[in-house]
């Protein structure tokens, strides 16, 4: 419920004179400092996680506490690798054919956009002969 209070009011004198605090004055230096920190604990956090991926990477392992996924794979690939040979020589003719199909196709769509112009423009010169010759024909009349 507001009040008027009239202007001679001890109350209102009370109320215009008092000083309001709205924030401590080190309450921004704290704020400001927890928001380090935790910006600090996150950046410690990256980083643990990207030592710890290049090691798994690396394939380092801690002796009797965890192997490596990666150390399993390693041999069957290189017993694979003479194999590979062939496969590459076939990948790279496919490549190949891959990069002639799209010169091709894309010849092939500007010869039709050039295609479509001279339509366009052979369909101008008929409506314009078309109206030139019925207006020959107005004319006669």
């Amino acid at each position: 419920m507001l009040v008027a209070l009239q202007p001679g009011h001890v109350a209102a004198r009370d109320l215009s004179a008092a000083a309001f605090v709205l924030a401590r004055p080190r309450a921004a230096r704290r704020r400001l400092l927890g928001a380090l920190a935790l910006l600090g604990a996150q950046a410690l956090c990256v980083a643990g996680a990207g030592a710890l991926g290049y090691a798994v990477g690396a394939g380092y392992a801690l002796p009797g506490v965890w192997k490596s996924p990666i150390a399993p794979l390693a041999a069957p690939l290189a017993a694979v690798a003479p194999k590979a040979e062939p496969l590459r020589a076939e990948v790279e003719q496919a490549q190949l054919a891959l990069r002639l199909a799209e010169a091709r196709a894309q010849e092939l769509e500007r010869q039709v956009d050039a295609l479509n112009q001279k339509l366009r423009e052979s369909n101008e010169q008929l409506a314009f002969l078309r109206t030139a010759r019925e207006g020959k024909r107005k004319g006669e009349r």
